[in-house]
């Protein structure tokens, strides 16, 4: 199977699934959205034909990309792009199959599932996902499999190496109007690779690591990663067993031959600093006069929101600060008006996949003359949560030699249900923000935290209500809590304009 020629791409029109090729996709001949049982897997599909489209297809400027976007490629086009690089993209290349090194050692095969995060790593997943939920996968699936462990998922353990970005990074894709429309909005043009990414170096076409090969122990500059093999590295050294028989794949549901098992084996290397990827932003930090960058990612339980100023906004105090994701700043040196994000992504500990995420955002027109008002905004809501926790844990812990406390920490769950409660919310104010008039915005989102952080103070105390013994307590935390409040208040009413 080839990624550049065979059926492999699994879309849904008028409520069928059927599987068309790139050509098909990129020449406009068929249309249809991205169609895969799990969130992760479309995700990652669209990353993968994000990195095709790029790599083969790269526009020269503005005025070429946006010729993309509004028609289709020839089949002219389409081919030419694809010449010399069919072999970079067939599963089952003899030499150089794609996202695979062929000669892998082991000692037995690894079932499937291992390819699917979440599903089987963790020692109470039987619980869960029941045993062969991933018994075999298609080509398409295995396709989209290894490019979403090699870029999005932890490594496989002690010895495996995770992707370019590091383990769990987030990713950000800018949404168009339909699939062939959104696959070039990801993509830089040459101008913008040439002035966000210097390095990536154009002029010379490195095959990916896949096809190049890698020397063990060796370490590799980042500066010396191109674009073809930085949107192209397999990390792991995997080899997929031979096709045994035809069934029900595991992923896409259609009845195809299966692979039920591939080999892997440890392989270290290093690669030395950080390699910026077009959908993911950096942040960083001066430390003992250098500058440390990494990608950003879901460590904690807070909402995708919390993260957003990161992905968007270009910020530097001298000590640490933001790169925002690079086909964002290339959109907003367009002008473009609207902006709607898909941002995904896992939270893991260590080799285990706690929590997928996968969420919608959009700014309203006016977000390229002033993302710092994102920042602003998401400041202003963590501000209100901090206060309700401040006066929380003051009811709870009470106050030596004065007062006693209700003895229960009701901080961590508050800030959980705080997050649910306001979410909808943070969503309407980052779509309908006025970027012209942000006080506007700002005043009308604190007046909505604070309704909302009074009454989960109101729901989280009222059980302690009727003792005595509380009441001292009550008293002074409500004190606070009103005190922080009048604070914020008071702050936001010196907005500027």
């Amino acid at each position: 199977m080839n990624l550049l020629t065979d059926a492999w791409i699994p879309v849904q029109q008028t409520g069928l699934m059927e599987k068309i090729t790139l050509q098909q996709l990129l020449c406009g001949e068929k249309q249809g959205e991205l169609c895969l049982p799990r969130d992760d897997m479309e995700f990652a599909c669209l990353q993968l034909l994000v990195a095709i489209t790029q790599v083969l297809f790269t526009p020269a400027d503005r005025k070429l990309l946006i010729q993309r976007i509004k028609q289709p490629l020839t089949h002219e086009e389409f081919v030419e792009g694809c010449e010399g690089k069919l072999d970079w993209f067939d599963l089952e290349h003899s030499e150089t199959p794609f996202m695979q090194f062929r000669g892998v050692k082991a000692k037995e095969l690894t079932p499937m599932d291992k390819l699917m995060a979440g599903v089987a790593d963790g020692t109470n997943k039987t619980f869960v996902n029941p045993q062969g939920l991933v018994a075999g996968l298609c080509a398409g699936c295995v396709s989209i499999a290894f490019y979403n462990t090699a870029y999005n998922c932890p490594s496989m353990g002690g010895g495996f190496k995770s992707g370019m970005r590091g383990s769990t990074p987030i990713t950000v894709l800018i949404r168009g109007e339909d699939l062939r429309q959104t696959l070039w909005h990801n993509v830089l043009t040459q101008d913008s690779l040439a002035r966000e990414m210097p390095w990536y170096g154009l002029a010379t076409v490195t095959p990916p690591n896949y096809v190049q090969g890698v020397v063990r122990e060796s370490k590799i500059p980042a500066s010396k990663i191109g674009l073809i093999q930085g949107l192209f590295w397999q990390p792991a050294r995997f080899e997929l067993a031979p096709i045994e028989f035809e069934g029900s794949c595991s992923c896409c549901g259609q009845m195809l031959p299966l692979y039920t098992g591939f080999k892997k084996e440890k392989f270290n290397y290093t690669i030395d600093g950080v390699w910026p990827h077009p959908l993911s932003a950096r942040t960083f930090a001066i430390k003992k006069g250098q500058k440390e960058e990494k990608f950003p990612s879901f460590t904690t339980t807070q909402p995708s929101w919390v993260h957003l100023a990161k992905l968007v906004v270009e910020k530097d105090n001298g000590k640490e600060g933001y790169h925002p994701v690079p086909i964002i700043t290339q959109l907003k040196s367009f002008g473009a008006k609207r902006l709607d994000l898909m941002v995904g992504g896992y939270r893991n500990n260590q080799a285990t996949v706690l929590e997928r995420r996968h969420e919608m955002y959009s700014l309203a027109n006016g977000w390229q003359n002033n993302t710092q008002l994102v920042d602003e905004l998401i400041n202003q809501a963590q501000e209100f949560k901090r206060a309700l926790r401040k006066a929380l844990y003051l009811f709870g812990e009470g106050v030596k030699d004065r007062f006693a406390g209700a003895g229960v920490n009701l901080t961590d769950q508050y800030d959980t249900i705080f997050y649910q409660q306001t979410e909808q919310l943070m969503h309407e104010s980052f779509a309908e923000v006025d970027f012209d008039q942000p006080s506007i915005t700002l005043d009308a989102l604190a007046s909505s935290l604070k309704r909302q952080v009074i009454k989960l103070f109101d729901q989280a105390v009222f059980p302690y209500q009727q003792e005595p013994k509380m009441l001292k307590a009550l008293a002074s935390s409500r004190r606070l809590l009103n005190k922080y409040l009048k604070e914020l208040e008071a702050h936001g009413g010196n907005h500027e304009q």
